[in-house]
């Protein structure tokens, strides 16, 4: 499998994240537009948070371990995610892009209960790929041979899509300018700095920069896993979306 590009639209840039079952339905029907205009000929991977949606359900029913017990909060955390993506295929086909959902609990599981390692298949991503479809994934419950589920975030998945296609770039797609220093945005940080950088945003309070720390770990697995290049980017900016279909630079946090 080889795409060119791996998108994660986060959470916060298509919902509201404090406002259970928001979506941003214009940021979505916007986004749609620009694949619209700019997708044809390129070979992209598109991966969706779970936003207000996924991790609202979640929380109910998840313990300390991070495990999902009761078959009812897995179902629930699983049908809120599918809301969501339904919201984003309407959109996009209603755009004549073959958005194509692909489920992750079908491609993704817990090997182990004891030292949990994931495991997977993407045959599913591969076959949509070659079809000329646009495969889309987003955070979902993950099963185990122990009965439980457990949560598998958006940005995990976007990493591993990412690796296992060879994709040129990987782009995190948020509701900010990149990753930000004094309030404004760096436009670059040097893989050799990447771990000095996560221990410092992980130090900082708030939810913001907490998402962020997440996002840039999973960048520094990327490319110590053999990745090419990431990105953070705004992707509630208009023409943001295009300009990276079209393979130009945009304006946000490149990591190389």
């Amino acid at each position: 499998m080889k795409a060119d590009l791996v998108i994660k639209l986060g959470g916060s840039a298509i919902t509201q994240k404090d406002t259970p079952y928001a979506p941003k339905l214009d940021v979505i029907d916007r986004i749609a537009e620009e694949f619209a205009h700019s997708w044809k000929g390129v070979r992209v991977l598109l991966v969706h948070g779970g936003g207000s949606f996924g991790h609202r359900a979640a929380m109910k029913y998840i313990d300390g371990s991070g495990r999902l017990k009761d078959p009812r909060g897995i179902a629930e955390t699983r049908h809120a995610m599918h809301r969501l993506t339904s919201l984003l295929a309407e959109s996009f086909l209603g755009k004549g892009v073959p958005f194509f959902a692909v489920d992750p609990s079908a491609c993704f599981f817990e090997e182990s209960d004891m030292e949990p390692r994931l495991g997977y298949s993407l045959k599913p991503v591969e076959l949509a790929l070659s079809a000329g479809l646009l495969p889309s994934l987003g955070g979902d419950v993950v099963l185990s041979s122990q009965g439980h589920g457990r949560i598998l975030s958006g940005d995990t998945i976007a990493r591993i899509l990412a690796l296992a296609s060879s994709a040129g770039l990987l782009a995190f797609g948020t509701d900010v300018d990149g990753y930000l220093e004094d309030g404004k945005p760096l436009r670059r940080i040097d893989r050799g700095k990447l771990k000095e950088i996560i221990a410092s945003t992980k130090a900082r309070a708030n939810d913001v920069t907490g998402g962020m720390a997440g996002k840039l770990g999973e960048v520094g697995e990327y490319l110590s896993s053999g990745g090419n290049r990431a990105l953070i980017f705004n992707a509630t900016r208009p023409g943001a979306i295009a300009s990276l279909l079209r393979g130009e630079e945009v304006e946000g946090t490149y990591i190389d």
